[in-house]
């Protein structure tokens, strides 16, 4: 998508039309959305960033320990995140906040992106801290 609205303004900047405003506004949403949405894919099917050289030279318990503390400390983190965002989504909704854009879309749906994506993380770390704990490598 942002491939094809960026191709879009080169065209009718190269046609005469001008800029689109709207189209750098736009990118900038889906990539927010991409981002957070994307991390928890990732971290399911373990490609996020990993400290391999670490883990490589861990065997057994010790990496299953750094495995758990990892996970844990991912799923603190991320929770808090995800509660603390909503409750500001919560807030933009109550109070009609809007962007100071071009497009002057609602920030709640905007902001909508870290929690949800923060959450769907946590669950992704709780899960790796179950298998964790049932003695499987991650």
């Amino acid at each position: 998508m942002i491939a094809s609205i960026i191709c879009f303004e080169v065209t009718m900047r190269w046609l005469g039309a001008g800029s689109q405003l709207w189209v750098i506004e736009a990118s900038e949403y889906s990539l927010l959305f991409i981002t957070f949405l994307g991390a928890p894919y990732l971290l399911q099917r373990n490609l996020h960033v990993v400290m391999d050289l670490v883990y490589a030279s861990l065997a057994g318990r010790p990496r299953m320990a750094l495995q758990l503390v990892n996970a844990t400390i991912g799923f603190v983190l991320c929770a808090v995140l995800a509660v603390v965002g909503v409750s500001v989504v919560i807030e933009q909704f109550e109070l009609g906040v809007r962007q100071v854009t071009v497009m002057r879309p609602q920030s709640w749906w905007i902001t909508a992106a870290l929690p949800i994506g923060m959450g769907l993380m946590a669950v992704q770390f709780l899960d790796q801290i179950v298998r964790t704990l049932r003695g499987e490598l991650v």
